[in-house]
């Protein structure tokens, strides 16, 4: 088939992964002062997907006519106008009747009260729902004839198959490719961040950089948690022996972790296998270890065909968001780089999400139960995440224990 006649028959798509974004709000720097005393600024909790944006360890309670939202989340930078941003479900209970716009145009919405930890702000205006919208690194929108502002559709296909129109691109020169969704609209969806979803745009033509059309058939990508006896966590398992070439004494350690959970407690052990339709395409393996509010991830492994997408970032990105919503106090990821023909690669791949070498002399080298030696690396979750002495000494004890 010639190009041109790929370019006119092909369903042009792309794979977003998905954001969930709770109630938040945007302070202006007066407002901040306000709020939280003269000369103060917000101070990092963890960076987003967004370049040089952040959740802010300062929270405000938002005050409507019938109630209050406590322990609101705020989202740094200062910006230039002070913004509250709530699902329409939000609304209700507080009474603020506030519209959906996009983020920025706030004439004539309500306002609310916010109070902070050493003022109060009555705002006049500034609360709206945010339309439904997708942050786009501009290399992407290049390939895909995307301008700031364009209007996409953009299908989600999970437990139910939800089809959003007229998204609007924002252009990003850095951070990721992500659409932006609020809780009503995720609940709705049976989604939740770090899912995927695909950008459908009968313009839209991708192209590798040597300008050929490239062919992404991936309609029904989603990543399902690991549940003992469950089809799609057996299938993923299956794939540790027959693509990745482990051992079958590691399927079995992977099965008996999920069916007896109390052996490595007060430790968890989760699984979530990546799918497409009813095929099982990849996995990701990882622990939590509550004693230094830390996980670990031991293994992630996507099968040769479905390399060279990305996918393999939106699985990491998935087991980021599923450990910050089951674990809010979450500081790091340490991530298990095994001492075999694939470790540079899987460094590359590791230091590419903001991973971080650890340098080994200061702990022994670890073994799997197997012989098999690894290192480590560290993705930090928390501006305030440290590994000192103290810290790896616990962590090579629960490795040792859970390993």
């Amino acid at each position: 088939m010639e190009i041109d006649d790929l370019e006119n028959k092909q369903e042009k798509k792309w794979l977003v992964m998905v954001g969930v974004s709770r109630a938040h709000v945007h302070l202006s720097q007066e407002h901040v002062e306000m709020l939280f005393g003269p000369g103060s600024k917000l101070t990092v909790l963890r960076d987003l997907g967004q370049a040089g944006q952040f959740a802010a360890k300062e929270q405000v309670n938002v005050v409507g006519t019938k109630g209050v939202l406590q322990q609101v989340r705020i989202i740094g930078p200062a910006r230039s106008q002070t913004q509250v941003e709530l699902s329409r479900t939000d609304t209700f209970p507080l009474g603020i009747d506030a519209p959906l716009r996009n983020s920025g145009d706030l004439k004539d919405t309500p306002g609310a009260v916010l109070i902070g930890t050493k003022g109060v702000v009555v705002l006049d205006h500034g609360c709206i729902i945010a339309k439904a919208h997708v942050h786009m690194l501009t290399k992407n929108a290049e390939k895909l004839d995307l301008a700031e502002s364009d209007q996409v559709s953009i299908l989600l296909k999970g437990e139910k198959t939800v089809s959003y129109q007229n998204v609007s691109v924002r252009l990003v020169n850095e951070g990721i490719t992500e659409f932006h969704i609020d809780t009503d609209e995720a609940n709705a969806a049976f989604a939740d961040t770090g899912d995927m979803a695909m950008i459908i745009h009968k313009e839209i033509i991708l192209k590798d950089d040597l300008g050929n059309v490239i062919d992404i058939d991936t309609d029904n990508i989603r990543f399902v948690p690991g549940k003992p006896y469950d089809y799609f966590t057996e299938r993923g398992i299956r794939l540790m022996g027959t693509v990745f070439e482990y051992p079958e004494s590691v399927q079995v350690e992977i099965e008996e972790k999920l069916c007896n959970p109390e052996a490595i407690a007060p430790n968890k052990y989760y699984l979530i296998t990546a799918v497409e339709s009813n095929n099982a395409f990849g996995i990701a393996c990882f622990y939590w270890m509550p004693g230094v509010r830390m996980a670990y991830l031991e293994h992630l492994g996507i099968t040769p065909e479905y390399k060279a997408r990305g996918i393999g970032g939106f699985l990491f990105h998935k087991v980021r968001s599923f450990l910050e919503k089951n674990h809010p106090e979450i500081e790091g990821i340490l991530l298990e780089v095994r001492h075999n023909k694939e470790q540079d690669d899987r460094k590359r791949f590791f230091n590419n999400l903001g991973g971080i070498p650890i340098d080994t002399d200061f702990y022994p080298l670890i073994k799997t139960k197997a012989g098999e030696e690894f290192s480590l690396m560290f993705k930090p979750e928390t501006a305030d995440a440290r590994l000192d002495t103290a810290t790896m000494e616990v962590v090579s004890q629960t490795l040792s224990k859970i390993l």
